[in-house]
This record gives C-alpha cells, sequence and structure tokens, in this order.
C-alpha cells in the first residue's frame, strides 16, 4: 500500500469518495488512487475510488466571485469554468513592456501606457515615410502615434549587457481589431554607420507574462554615449 497525500484545496470538478464516503479532488486521486483495491486518501483503508456526482452536482450550481474583483472584476463564475475565466478575465494583473513599471491591471495595455506614464514622449509618424526622433539616453520608451490612430510602443531595454535593446510594440484596444501585421524599420546612426532593424509586429492588448522582444535591435553603449543629450533614432511604418 502507497502512502499518498491530500492536498486539502477545494475540490475541482470531479470529486472522488471511498465506500466510506470520503471526497478527494481528482487530482490527488493519480492513475495509482483511481485503481481497485488502492488506498483512501482520507482513512487509509484499503477502497475503491468512484467518482462522487453528487459533489459533482453540487459544484456545477455553485458559483465564486472573480479572485480579481479588488481590481475592478464584479462577475460570480461558475464553479466550473474558475479557471478559464482567471486565463481570459481583462481585470487580471498584467505585465508590462516598460522596463521601470511595476505592472497593471483592469485597463488595456494602450490605456495603461496613456494614462499612468504621462512622461511617455509622443511622436506622429506617417504611414511609408521615414521619421527622425531622438531619444534621450534615459528614456525607456517612445509612444508612435499613426495617423490612422494606431499606437505602437518603441522600447529601449535595458536588459541586455553592454548596451540596449530597441523593440517595437504594437498597443492594441480591445475595441480596435485589425487583423493585419504591421511592418517597421528601426534605424540608429552612430559615428562608423548605421545600426538596423525590420520586421513585422502584430497587435497586442495586454501581456499575460513577462515582456520578452521576439526581436529587438542592439544598440552597444558606445553609441549611446557618443550622443550626451540624445541619439537620433528613425523609424519607418507602413
Amino acid at each position: 500500500m502507497t502512502l499518498r497525500l491530500v492536498c486539502f484545496l477545494l475540490i475541482f470538478l470531479v470529486g472522488m469518495q471511498c465506500t466510506k464516503g470520503h471526497i478527494s479532488c481528482s487530482g490527488c486521486c493519480t492513475d495509482g488512487a483511481m485503481a481497485d483495491e488502492c488506498e483512501c486518501l482520507m482513512c487509509r483503508e484499503p477502497e475503491t475510488a468512484t467518482r462522487c456526482r453528487a459533489m459533482e452536482r453540487v459544484l456545477a450550481g455553485v458559483s465564486v466571485p472573480c479572485p480579481f474583483r479588488q481590481h475592478g472584476c464584479a462577475e460570480m463564475i461558475p464553479y466550473a469554468s474558475k479557471e478559464a475565466h482567471e486565463g481570459s478575465c481583462r481585470y487580471a494583473p498584467c505585465h508590462r513592456p516598460i522596463p521601470s513599471c511595476t505592472g497593471y491591471a483592469g485597463k488595456s495595455l494602450v490605456d495603461h501606457v496613456q494614462v499612468d506614464h504621462p512622461d511617455v514622449h509622443r511622436t506622429r509618424v506617417k504611414p511609408g515615410c521615414l521619421t527622425a526622433l531622438r531619444m534621450r539616453s534615459s528614456e525607456q520608451a517612445r509612444m508612435l502615434w499613426l495617423d490612422n490612430c494606431a499606437e505602437l510602443l518603441l522600447v529601449a531595454g535595458t536588459d541586455v549587457p553592454g548596451g540596449r535593446s530597441l523593440s517595437i510594440v504594437w498597443l492594441m484596444d480591445e475595441l480596435f481589431e485589425v487583423e493585419d501585421e504591421l511592418k517597421y524599420r528601426i534605424e540608429v546612426v552612430g559615428k562608423d554607420g548605421v545600426l538596423s532593424l525590420s520586421g513585422p509586429t502584430k497587435g497586442v492588448e495586454r501581456f499575460d507574462r513577462p515582456y520578452q522582444a521576439s526581436a529587438f535591435l542592439f544598440v552597444p553603449n558606445a553609441i549611446w554615449d557618443s550622443h550626451p543629450e540624445d541619439i537620433p533614432v528613425f523609424i519607418h511604418l507602413k
């Protein structure tokens, strides 16, 4: 007989019980625990574990508050849909692309940048044109505004040794849905030449995990240090 531990958490979806009525969640009842002549997880006696249909019906009629209600979600969630709701709730705490930001909740990424980061400068960019902007060495992000009202964020990351990483994030509002990609090109002018990165970017409404650019332009510290006040950066979007 194998000794097993019981989690003592709330039963989720499928409840198992022994012939004495002790109930355990299906997560604790492993394949071995559900086999004939195995031990009950509560009384430790050799028993046969079967599904507790009565408990499943009770759970099917139970609703629980959203765990993110402190961030603004007022929904009552059917118990069986709790995990699915947590994965899609717009009030769930989100990660951020701006390095110094501590995170946010209850709003889209574009609203978060506009409301919570008023110090982020905005630059108007015309589609198909190479736009020049000058970033200060202390800037962590720059908002790029296209003529069609699309909002993009140029992120200056400090997560790479010996320099900075420039990447593009297309900020999407939940009410503004566009399926097409935007193509971009970033250029940084240095004394010895031009650094360039081009590629597509897709719209992002929120980040459920820490931001990690799929592609970025590495700009050595030597280039940043050669421009004590600001550094020339060129953006091309279409």
